[in-house]
């Protein structure tokens, strides 16, 4: 997959990622034949852009590890000579450098996974989203959405996934093989999550996923697709490794410590229930065999 982070011309730069929604103009690889090719080669392709007739050149941006997060296109009127080639080289480059800077303070050193300091701030732009989307609502409809019935309603979710039985393993086979078994567990959410979806590790051996929006039915098969793959995994020495997970819809009035208590909540039910589980907050709340026990706000605003 990939996102086309910004767009910049003559006139300005136009942003086209607001770290939330999808980006515009995001796709698989095979609806850019360009930036496959460039993938492919590992050097920058240049062609005929279809329908502008302008010269298309793309490049490949690689992160830490070499491995290609993104690429950069420049549009121009003709192909660029050598001195100009050195010019864009050296932008790239530079901006390679200002990502890697961020990904040294923003990703969990072991699995490379986003850490717990930038979730932070996903979750709170996530909530100030939700909260501009209730209140373009009109009065009527501006009910906390953990009111609003019926599963297709799309939201965004957050679940907890904790390796079960990991101590265990770490006294068992040492802590080297435990960290193998964490870098694994993070690099097979890599491939089972969506591109969109925010992967992080809170610390030891727990997960958090932040998924962009969708309905119950698809965040509980997504949930459970990771599971099986774990549970069908054969890992080195340890062989055999289950998870946990629970999750909840990010809702309306909901608040960070409201949200992480309410998965916790999940995952505790699914770890006290035999584990190798996705338990959902909400479906357990309807089945009563959870009891809320935090109130929900309300409209009343307080001076």
């Amino acid at each position: 997959m990939v996102g086309l982070a910004a767009d910049a011309t003559t006139a300005g730069a136009r942003m086209l990622d607001d770290g939330i929604s999808w980006p515009q103009g995001t796709g698989s690889l095979a609806h850019f034949p360009h930036l496959h090719a460039c993938l492919a080669n590992g050097a920058m392709f240049e062609d005929s852009e279809p329908g502008s007739g302008l010269c298309r050149h793309a490049f490949a941006i690689d992160g830490i590890g070499q491995e290609t997060f993104g690429f950069a296109t420049l549009k121009c009127r003709a192909p660029l000579d050598a001195a100009k080639r050195i010019v864009v080289a050296g932008l790239i480059a530079l901006f390679r450098n200002c990502v890697a800077l961020l990904d040294y303070s923003e990703i969990d050193t072991l699995t490379g996974l986003l850490n717990r300091k930038t979730f932070d701030e996903y979750l709170i732009n996530i909530l100030s989203h939700v909260a501009n989307e209730g209140d373009a609502l009109s009065p009527a409809r501006r009910q906390p959405q953990r009111r609003q019935p019926g599963k297709q309603t799309q939201h965004h979710w957050l679940g907890v996934i904790d390796i079960d039985h990991f101590k265990p393993i770490n006294d068992k086979f040492g802590h080297l093989i435990g960290d193998e078994v964490l870098i694994l567990v993070a690099n097979m959410m890599k491939s089972a999550f969506r591109s969109q979806d925010k992967l992080f590790r809170f610390g030891g051996e727990e997960f958090v996923v932040l998924l962009k929006p969708t309905d119950l039915d698809n965040a509980r098969a997504i949930f459970e697709r990771y599971r099986k793959t774990i549970d069908e995994h054969l890992f080195p020495q340890v062989e055999h490794v289950t998870v946990s997970t629970g999750f909840t819809r990010i809702g309306l009035y909901d608040t960070p410590s409201i949200i992480l208590d309410d998965a916790d909540e999940a995952l505790y039910y699914a770890k006290e229930n035999g584990r190798n589980l996705v338990c959902c907050y909400e479906e357990l709340i309807d089945a009563g065999k959870l009891v809320k026990h935090h109130v929900l706000h309300t409209d009343v605003e307080l001076f």
